[in-house]
């Protein structure tokens, strides 16, 4: 397996990082370490100002900046893989995910209007890259895996989710607990037009979805769990009720950023929180 690690230095990055660490030695995985170069751009407005004086100089900064950085990147973890690439963080992280098996990367939150309806660099990663991604911000409590969480709305990202949790529980000797969200169905007056919810569902609904809940949980070594409320406030509160070392879940393809769960439980969750495509 190979871990890409893209760090911008941050603390949600240092995070990232004992994320990352952590699987490559229960893993036994190749760890890269990523770092993404914006050089300084040479501006039209040097015009016939700009000479081989200043070229020379610009040269001999770029070359300091790509030598502090390889120097930075050294010291983060020496036994890793230590890249630069040239370009914008998101176009060069795609670029490299090719490469990887999993994805480890900080992240900050939604910062800003775009960001907010764009999604952040993290998110995009998420979306565009088809590979796993473990995101951790830097609020996040990065322990020991003995306790992994995996939520699922019974879709296949989230089956994905749920052996890639085995994995990592096999080699830490964790416990996994498969959670399941049923949103409460809403209180009478309704429409005159519109059928009572639980005739539609039938009595044994929440039997019938139990036993499913058991049955997918059953080759996974899992404890199925049903709790009623929004998924996003289910998840985040069982894994803080319940000492949970990382959290798992299936994004959903049709899922943009807006209020999307994922988002919620990346910036709520204060664990690491493992996405899979």
């Amino acid at each position: 397996m190979r871990i890409l690690h893209p760090t911008d230095f941050s603390a949600a990055s240092e995070k990232a990082l004992l994320v990352a660490r952590q699987l490559r030695d229960l893993l036994s995985a190749e760890l890269v370490i990523l770092h993404a170069v914006e050089y300084p751009v040479r501006h039209k407005v040097y015009g016939d100002y700009w000479d081989e004086l200043l070229e020379k100089s610009f040269e001999e900064k770029r070359a300091e900046l790509l030598g502090y950085l390889k120097q930075k990147l050294a010291e983060l973890d020496p036994a890793a893989e230590h890249r630069l690439d040239e370009g914008k963080p998101l176009e060069v992280i795609l670029k490299h995910a090719k490469e990887a098996d999993l994805i480890a990367m900080g992240t900050t939150g939604v910062e800003g209007l775009i960001e907010r309806f764009l999604g952040t660099v993290t998110e995009r990663v998420i979306e565009l890259s088809g590979k796993p991604v473990v995101a951790t911000n830097a609020n996040a409590e990065v322990r020991p895996f003995k306790h992994l969480l995996v939520a699922t709305g019974l879709a296949e990202p989230s089956l994905k989710a749920l052996a890639l949790a085995r994995r990592i529980a096999e080699a830490a000797g964790a416990r996994i607990t498969l959670l399941h969200s049923v949103e409460p169905i809403p209180e009478p007056p309704l429409p005159v037009h519109m059928p009572d919810p639980s005739e539609i569902l039938g009595e044994d609904y929440m039997e019938k979805l139990a036993k499913q809940l058991a049955e997918i949980a059953a080759p996974y070594g899992a404890v199925p769990v049903i709790r009623e409320g929004h998924p996003a406030e289910v998840i985040c509160g069982f894994a803080k009720e319940e000492a949970v070392d990382a959290v798992f879940i299936g994004r959903s393809k049709t899922a943009r950023y807006l209020g999307s769960v994922t988002r919620q439980v990346i910036e709520q969750a204060r664990r690491p929180v493992f996405v899979h495509p």
